[in-house]
């Protein structure tokens, strides 16, 4: 065996565990890179889809693109955005006098 260094932007764009992704999840990885904070987007469920499948596969390719999303089912459609980061703040901390 042998070691040797390599690029990260290599690794993060390689296929992984040999699963090759399908031109859907391609498309909503795109999707998702262009959204910005703020703004939404949504998924029209097709004949043949559930709603909770749609859901599912848009939350996967925001972990593919290493987004974290929210997303939600209305109607026939999977509306999502980009997860707003709400810092809680810490608890105080005891006076160690």
């Amino acid at each position: 065996m042998r070691i040797e260094e390599a690029d990260l932007n290599t690794l993060k764009t390689a296929q992984r565990r040999g699963r090759v992704r399908s031109p859907e999840t391609q498309e909503l990885i795109e999707a998702i890179d262009s959204l910005v904070p703020g703004a939404a987007k949504a998924v029209v469920v097709e004949p043949g889809q559930t709603p909770q499948k749609v859901r599912a596969r848009v939350m996967y390719a925001g972990k593919a693109a290493g987004k974290k999303l929210q997303a939600a089912i209305s109607g026939d459609k999977v509306l999502f955005a980009l997860k707003e980061e709400r810092r809680r703040p810490g608890r105080p901390r005891k006076n160690p006098l």
